[in-house]
């Protein structure tokens, strides 16, 4: 970052003319604007989550209805669509609120465990061996993991 002399001044006269108080205003001020977006971004991208996690709903009950690869398919890009935008958001609060690594651990192990439930998942469709109670089953051990995921 490059700082000219002419910035330097102005910096230094502004600080002069509008006083500490006045500065130490304007610092609250863009802390509360900062908050402010945090809060909208935060709303919009849990509005975002939800959308999300009702079409998983859709998706899963036509997957119940007819396990297909396609089927499958579609169901496993709206989970990962989900964990992209969870952990994306997630990754964002940690670094806001300077979270330590034992929270983001948690994140990447559901993250396996959705990725692995998933696996099974697509296996037993493969192989036949799918039956309506074990996609369903399936779909509610992911569907509480993402739940847990963003909550």
């Amino acid at each position: 970052m490059k700082i000219d002399a002419l910035s330097t001044q102005r910096q230094q006269s502004m600080t002069r003319e509008t006083g500490s108080g006045a500065r130490a205003h304007v610092a609250d001020t863009n802390t509360e604007f900062s908050t402010e977006l945090e809060d909208q971004q935060s709303s919009m991208s849990r509005e975002q989550l939800e959308e999300l996690l009702k079409k998983i709903d859709e998706q899963g009950a036509r997957l119940t209805n007819t396990p297909t690869y396609d089927e499958l398919k579609e169901y496993r890009s709206l989970v990962k669509e989900f964990v992209g935008e969870a952990v994306s958001r997630m990754y964002s609060l940690h670094t806001s609120a300077g979270w330590d690594r034992m929270g983001r651990q948690k994140v990447y192990t559901t993250v396996r465990k959705i990725d692995r439930e998933l696996e099974n998942m697509a296996e037993d469709i493969r192989l036949g061996q799918a039956d309506a109670l074990s996609i369903v089953a399936s779909q509610d051990a992911i569907r509480g993991m993402l739940v847990d995921l963003y909550s």
